[in-house]
C-alpha cells in the first residue's frame, strides 16, 4: 500500500462580510477585483447588492438562443454569485436580475454603477483553533 501523507486541519472557519459602496461610474467587476486584492481575499459569494446601474451588458439564454441585454439606469432587485482571484486575475460570475417588466436576468459582462451602488460580499476567513 502506497504511503500518503496526512495533515490535520486545526483552523476554525468564520464568515466575514466586507461591503462595497461604490460611486458614480465604478467598474463594478473592478471594484470586486480592487477589493479582494486589497483585503487578500481569494474567494468571495456576492450575497446582496443595492442600487441602480449606470450602464452594463448582460448575458442570458431565452429558450435555445443566446442573447444580450443592455442596462441603462436598471434598478437592481437581486444578486448572487461567487468570483475566485488567482494570479491576479478575477474568476467567477455575477447573475443578477433587475425590476423591470419583464425582469432582466442574466450574467453581469460589463457594468458600471449609480452613486450609492452598494454591493455585500462574504468571505471565509481561517483562524487558529
Amino acid at each position: 500500500m502506497p504511503h500518503i501523507d496526512a495533515h490535520l486541519f486545526n483552523k476554525r472557519g468564520v464568515k466575514n462580510y466586507l461591503t462595497l459602496i461604490l460611486d458614480e461610474g465604478d467598474n463594478i467587476l473592478g471594484c470586486i477585483k480592487s477589493a479582494m486584492n486589497e483585503h487578500k481575499i481569494t474567494e468571495v459569494n456576492i450575497e446582496e447588492a443595492e442600487g441602480n446601474f449606470r450602464d452594463g451588458v448582460i448575458n442570458y439564454f431565452e429558450r435555445s438562443s443566446y442573447k444580450t441585454a443592455e442596462l441603462n439606469g436598471n434598478q437592481i432587485m437581486r444578486v448572487s454569485g461567487n468570483f475566485k482571484m488567482s494570479y491576479g486575475d478575477l474568476y467567477g460570475k455575477m447573475n443578477v436580475a433587475t425590476f423591470d417588466k419583464p425582469p432582466l436576468q442574466g450574467t453581469l459582462v460589463r457594468g458600471s454603477a449609480k452613486a450609492g451602488f452598494t454591493l455585500k460580499l462574504s468571505f471565509i476567513q481561517f483562524i487558529d483553533g
